[in-house]
């Protein structure tokens, strides 16, 4: 008896679905023997066999609820009563109630997102940070993008409705599409939900930062929870063609991926690791320099407008002369970098190779970056690479960066920093990473309004860092056009290299001051500084201004766009029939150079 009760015991806790299942079953069919039984024993001329009896009485009161027969005699009336109530109970109506639940179960399931897909060739998202809306709202941009699922602890109603919302938010954008998105709720460190969400047929594979721990909560590695996703996933059966993008937040953690993990399994050309705050503290850095370059980046890493292709075993020379849609950027380990609108057009060719320009402009040879004062308000980890950046600019550039940190937005500590700074260039505002999300850019925010006199007195411009879209608007409001929006930055990285993760080593490059080695940075320089010559001048075509830039500075500097009236833009479209094109004194180069 006892192992009976243990065995019962058991079967309750693990499978009491099934166990409520067999007793039913096994309840009605006691319920239909002894029914019909008792009949026959009653009344035996009226059935002639017990096996009549079973055919003909029990089955059909439990399986005929309405049956009822006035003729039979009393005894037999009283039974089938009974058997048919019964029945009616714990047979149709626990029968009914155990479908109608097993039902329940499975909507409940499919709404929590915890039922297994079939789906292939998916960009798949682990763990949800406030990097994510941004994410997914660029790869409505993209050409090729269809399919994204979404594996994260949180709920999954919750999840959804910042979606909805954000794609609300960007109902007025052009050109975009729709897109299945697929949000399942589930543990990012379990080989069954990771199988559930098909991790082995998945395109890409991006395992996001953990943000809902506090560096302080975690003293000793902050990307401890990338680092055990990742071990997971490369421990798996990976197909060559599978990229997986891993967003760390320490620098520690870099070392420990591409050699404890890419180096030993073999998957060095598969395990991106992204430094987002390395990322970010170098393309501020830029953008201090060089204003412009945010409405620059804000193209080239979306997937709308020009953005960068990757050909290998291509030839620089041979697009350039050839290729009037695309503008060879460089080459790297057999790799050709290119810009273009789409990808269909790093195959378009001219007739004949365009012709080398003798040139009716003359470039400067004095030409020099001055030197150039920044305040810095507030601290967070992107501030080291700032900082650094900015010391491999002065060596890159021959010139000097003054830099003022200041520590606090109060009154009294802003005049003792300010007050001996003769003039001031730009003005940056850095956002606080360590707080809440809810809580983010308000320090921002209240420095922007302590130093708008400061701005209009020196002239200065303002660079706004936010890590929230949403506060976009409030910048605005101030007429700081100059913001950068971090986390939408991060995530139009990574949407690219999710695409391309050839990438990769191009975006280093360009984020990248190093005087020793001579990488390529893109850089906005005014046009009487660059060129010598009566103004306005006027060229035939796009491609016309790009070879007689190029081929008069020896190859040093690639023309990519022109900014006229504050406006920026990308060179775009057929290159060769864009028109006459004019550059004016005011006007400035995007260049791309070393």
């Amino acid at each position: 008896m006892n192992r009976i009760k243990k065995w019962l015991s058991i079967q309750q806790s693990q499978n009491a679905r099934l166990l409520l299942l067999v007793g039913i079953v096994l309840f009605n069919v006691l319920l239909w023997l002894v029914s019909s039984i008792v009949a026959y024993l009653i009344d035996p001329d009226l059935y002639g066999s017990i096996v009549s009896s079973l055919w003909s009485s029990g089955i059909t009161w439990m399986l005929e609820p309405g049956f009822y027969d006035p003729s039979l005699s009393p005894p037999i009336r009283i039974i089938s009563i009974i058997v048919i109530i019964t029945s009616m109970i714990t047979f149709s109506g626990g029968i009914i109630a155990y479908v109608a639940n097993l039902f329940s179960s499975i909507i409940e399931h499919a709404r929590k997102g915890r039922s297994a897909l079939y789906i292939y060739d998916h960009i798949l998202i682990l763990n949800w940070n406030t990097k994510a809306l941004e994410l997914i709202a660029d790869y409505r941009f993209d050409e090729n993008v269809t399919e994204i699922v979404v594996l994260s602890q949180f709920e999954k109603d919750d999840i959804e409705k910042q979606i909805k919302r954000k794609m609300y938010d960007m109902a007025d954008r052009k050109h975009t599409k729709k897109m299945k998105i697929i949000v399942k709720e589930g543990d990012v460190y379990s080989k069954q939900d990771l199988d559930h969400v098909c991790l082995s047929e998945a395109k890409t594979i991006i395992i996001l930062a953990n943000e809902d721990e506090r560096q302080s909560d975690i003293p000793n590695n902050p990307d401890i929870l990338s680092i055990k996703s990742l071990m997971l996933i490369a421990n798996t059966h990976l197909r060559p063609e599978q990229t997986i993008i891993v967003e760390i937040r320490d620098e520690s953690t870099l070392p420990l991926i591409m050699d404890k993990i890419s180096r030993q399994l073999s998957l060095e050309h598969q395990i991106i690791p992204i430094l987002s705050d390395e990322m970010l503290g170098r393309l501020i850095a830029q953008t201090i320099l060089y204003p412009y370059l945010n409405q620059v980046f804000q193209e080239l890493l979306s997937f709308a407008g020009m953005e960068f292709y990757s050909k290998h075993n291509g030839s620089f020379s041979d697009e350039y002369v050839f290729n009037p849609c695309a503008i060879p950027v460089f080459e790297r380990h057999g790799i050709l970098y290119m810009l273009s609108e789409s990808e269909r057009h790093l195959d378009q060719r001219r007739p004949e190779p365009f012709p080398k320009f003798d040139g009716h402009v003359q470039l400067r040879h004095d030409f020099s970056y001055p030197e150039t004062t920044i305040v810095i308000f507030g601290k967070n980890n992107k501030l080291k690479f700032i900082l650094d950046s900015l010391k491999w600019f002065e060596k890159d550039a021959n010139t000097t960066v003054h830099i003022t940190h200041i520590p606090g937005n109060d009154p009294k500590t802003i005049t003792k920093y300010i007050k001996d700074i003769e003039k001031i260039d730009t003005i940056l505002v850095l956002s606080d990473d360590h707080l809440d999300p809810k809580d983010f850019d308000s320090s921002v925010l209240v420095t922007l309004l302590m130093i708008q006199e400061i701005a209009k007195s020196h002239q200065a411009k303002i660079v706004l860092e936010l890590l929230n879209p949403r506060h976009y608007d409030i910048a605005k409001s101030y007429n700081i056009d100059n913001t950068i929006i971090s986390n939408q930055y991060v995530s139009r990285i990574i949407t690219q290299l999710s695409k391309n993760p050839s990438l990769y080593p191009l975006y280093m490059e360009l984020l990248t001051y190093d005087a020793e080695n001579a990488s390529y940075e893109i850089y906005t320089f005014p046009v009487e500084t660059m060129i010598q010559s009566e103004w306005p001048i006027t060229f035939a075509s796009t491609s016309e201004l790009i070879h007689t830039i190029y081929d008069t500075s020896d190859a040093t500097f690639m023309p990519i766009g022109q900014i006229s009236s504050g406006v920026v833009e990308i060179f775009h479209g057929n290159l060769d029939h864009t028109g006459p094109i004019t550059l004016e004194p005011g006007d400035q180069l995007i260049v791309l150079c070393k």
